[in-house]
């Protein structure tokens, strides 16, 4: 287990870090800034790909080598973003990128559901602390990089990480499902029919939407407010860094109260904190704002894909976390296609409210269809 901890760090490391120099890179290739949606959206679309077409095969036996091909997209893909200096280059890039973090989480998911018992809260917030490791330590890394020598440095640096992050798994075996092929062809439909199921998907959707439009908006946000490159990149990692802290124990709230009270209640905490991002003119004051919005969502992180597992069932883990996360690709999409316009156009107030108010609908309509109970041990 300890070595999907080690991919899943080093590999987050990678994302953070064109999450981070967005605006470096806006400035450096000339890139407009309402196109720099289609970055951050191709990830998702690359991402979205991988989890409906090839998750399932997580639970047939294929879940070791999903992996691996996962991790050399990744590194592929951060290696042609060093070289990337046009638009379409780096869509490109983000899409192999996207697509190879998409074969990389459900088989760990499933690796981690079907291992840990009673304990699956908490090593699921175990998994997501690592992840948050590399979101916290890789945009500083990167804006050291760009200072001492230019934007490429990082992704090369990150993407040689990636590539020699696969000899963590070296001796992994993932053991697949005992159900059936004809069960598996019929699977996705089955699960899609579960009011459960559609419940927890509603908050990974909300969940995923505000990264989709954190991506293209929070680097130039805070440079439109006058803040330069590693401002930007510690800003992420103020936001992240209560959340690494956190993270086990925060998992562990779904072990006790239940994944679906745990996730939805602190998905519905962080929709104030995300309208409130527009109207903040002090750089300061909005990264402290941003620190208890990083901390209720190492709690809805684990206890969202928690509740995912426990509407499909161990057998269906992977494929239910493929959809999961093909689900959340589909809404981080829509969110950074559709936040940088509104940005440009209607303003920083506007782009921020309007998705809280997206996230706080989508949660109402999880809470109606399923209300959720709180189970105490």
């Amino acid at each position: 287990m300890k070595g999907l901890y080690i991919i899943a760090a080093v590999t987050m490391a990678g994302v953070s870090s064109i999450f981070a120099l967005l605006a470096e890179i806006e400035t450096t290739y000339g890139i407009a800034q309402s196109n720099l949606g289609w970055i951050a959206g191709s990830a998702f679309v690359g991402a979205l790909i991988t989890q409906l077409w090839l998750a399932r095969y997580a639970d047939r036996g294929y879940a070791t080598l999903l992996l691996r091909i996962g991790i050399l997209s990744s590194a592929f893909g951060l290696l042609w973003f060093g070289f990337a200096d046009e638009l379409w280059q780096f869509i490109a890039a983000r899409t192999l990128l996207g697509a190879g973090v998409g074969m990389i989480i459900p088989p760990s998911r499933r690796f981690i559901i079907i291992s840990s018992g009673e304990e699956q809260g908490a090593r699921l917030g175990a998994f997501y602390g690592f992840y948050l490791c590399g979101f916290v330590f890789g945009p500083p890394i990167s804006g050291a990089l760009t200072i001492l020598f230019d934007v490429r440095a990082p992704f090369f640096v990150l993407g040689i990480a990636t590539a020699f992050s696969a000899l963590a798994i070296r001796g992994l075996v993932i053991p697949s499902s005992d159900a059936s092929d004809a069960k598996k062809k019929r699977l996705l439909i089955k699960l899609i029919y579960k009011k459960e199921m559609i419940a927890a998907l509603l908050v990974v959707a909300s969940f995923r939407y505000s990264i989709g439009v954190f991506e293209p908006l929070w680097a130039p946000h805070l440079n439109n407010l006058g803040a330069g490159t590693m401002l930007i990149t510690l800003s992420l990692t103020g936001f992240a860094l209560p959340m690494l802290i956190i993270s086990k124990w925060a998992g562990a709230l779904s072990d006790r109260f239940g994944p679906r009270i745990t996730s939805l209640l602190s998905a519905f905490a962080t929709v104030p904190l995300m309208a409130s991002y527009g109207y903040i003119g002090s750089i300061p004051l909005l990264m402290i704002a941003a620190m208890p919005h990083g901390i209720f969502e190492a709690a809805q992180s684990p206890g969202s894909q928690a509740a995912v597992s426990d509407a499909a069932g161990p057998d269906d883990a992977a494929a239910a976390q493929g959809l999961g996360e093909a689900v959340g690709s589909v809404f981080s999409l829509v969110g950074a296609l559709s936040a940088a316009p509104i940005y440009v156009h209607l303003g920083a107030g506007l782009a921020w409210l309007s998705s809280a108010l997206i996230m706080l609908a989508l949660l109402a309509a999880s809470w109606l269809i399923h209300p959720p109970v709180v189970h105490r041990d």
